[in-house]
């Protein structure tokens, strides 16, 4: 059956994604549920709007069980397991249709019924969350040890821990079938292994900022001074345009959805980018196995900013001269001319920061959304 079941909203200047902080924090120990359990919820969140936790509306999502866990790389087995955990808990309220189908109906964006996975108990329990986080041992995210078994995590474990978490939900070795998602849980994990080959106590930490890192050492030589003219040039270099752009500027040009997905991840930097980039993939229809190559060829950081091009010029109307029709072609056939001619990435994010610059009320939209956001994010 369906279900008009509403919810009395979240408190003034408290959104959404505030909402799944709050929730991710204290879900595992505050209430014992499972990452899979979490990811879940994440789902549910991004698909919905933030006019669905004003007073009075219904928060809802009706997509199948399958594809979330085609989704999140899982079975629909363990979708189905995860949301029994969460209905126990009184986090959701499922009623699915006849034959446990599911649907809903939104009209000018308001959802005015649904039948599948009711988020109105996640939203009214904001208050009891909002109390077990302030009374949690470890706020704030403090963690408690016993000092006779050794030091704590250096710095970034926890951070890389959780990320782990989230690529292999439960240290999962459930046999994965899907060519797609092994090529993203690679990249995953590649991205992982250079950030711990990055850490402190592993080296020196690259510049954040630089789309390029050096591994050689910083050694003190002998200076070699030359008693005669050398016949080679002494011109430094050219410099990449692209060493110039950080993630926040990145961003800048960023559609307002991919925007929430960093948001969501924690702020802009290059691994939530590329986080980002890769679960805008899907809506793009872009393939994964094509964000592989891109990966391979470009380098994740860039690979990043193509996609996140591509989603900003997709929206465009016709005429622009960078407009996108086919988001997967207009990516593999970046990966073929990076082979050859080459890719003009730094001319064509100039060129998209100019078309976000003349238009209006885009800009206008966007000035409201970022100033919200800039107040907490580093730039």
């Amino acid at each position: 059956m369906s279900t008009t079941l509403a919810h009395r909203g979240l408190p003034t200047g408290v959104g959404r994604f505030d909402l799944l902080r709050l929730f991710e924090q204290v879900a595992m120990p505050g209430f014992g549920l499972s990452s899979t359990a979490v990811a879940l919820v994440r789902h549910y969140v991004l698909k919905t709007m933030d006019g669905d936790y004003l007073s009075g509306r219904i928060c809802a999502v009706w997509t199948q069980a399958c594809r979330f866990a085609e989704a999140l790389g899982l079975t629909p087995r363990s979708i189905n397991s995860a949301e029994r955990e969460l209905e126990q808990a009184g986090f959701i309220v499922r009623n699915a249709g006849i034959n446990g189908e599911r649907a809903g109906d939104r009209q000018d964006g308001i959802v005015v019924w649904a039948a599948g996975i009711n988020l109105a108990s996640l939203v009214e329990r904001f208050a009891e969350m909002q109390a077990k986080a302030i009374s949690s041992p470890c706020h704030p995210a403090v963690p408690r040890r016993d000092p006779s078994t050794g030091p704590a995590h250096p710095r970034g474990g926890r951070r890389r821990s959780e990320r782990a978490e989230t690529i292999l939900p439960d240290g999962r070795t459930a046999r994965i079938t899907n060519i797609d998602r092994l090529i993203a849980i690679r990249e995953a994990l590649s991205a992982m292994l250079a950030a711990i080959e990055h850490h402190p106590e592993s080296g020196p930490e690259p510049d954040p900022r630089a789309l390029k890192t050096s591994d050689a050492p910083e050694e003190n030589c002998a200076p070699n001074i030359q008693n005669q003219n050398s016949p080679r040039r002494c011109t430094a270099p050219a410099r990449d345009p692209l060493d110039c752009i950080r993630p926040v500027t990145a961003l800048m040009v960023a559609t307002e959805s991919y925007c929430g997905i960093v948001e969501a991840l924690g702020g802009p930097n290059w691994p939530n980018l590329a986080e980002a980039s890769w679960r805008s993939c899907g809506r793009l229809g872009i393939s994964q196995s094509t964000w592989g190559r891109a990966c391979q060829q470009f380098g994740r950081e860039r690979a990043a900013l193509n996609v996140l091009l591509i989603d900003r010029n997709a929206g465009l109307p016709l005429g622009p001269p960078y407009r996108v029709g086919s988001p997967a072609r207009c990516l593999a056939g970046m990966v073929r001319r990076a082979g050859s001619a080459g890719v003009n990435l730094a001319g064509l994010f100039r060129a998209t920061e100019r078309n976000v610059q003349q238009a209006p009320s885009q800009s206008q939209c966007l000035g409201h959304l970022w100033s919200r956001r800039l107040a907490h994010w580093p730039i």
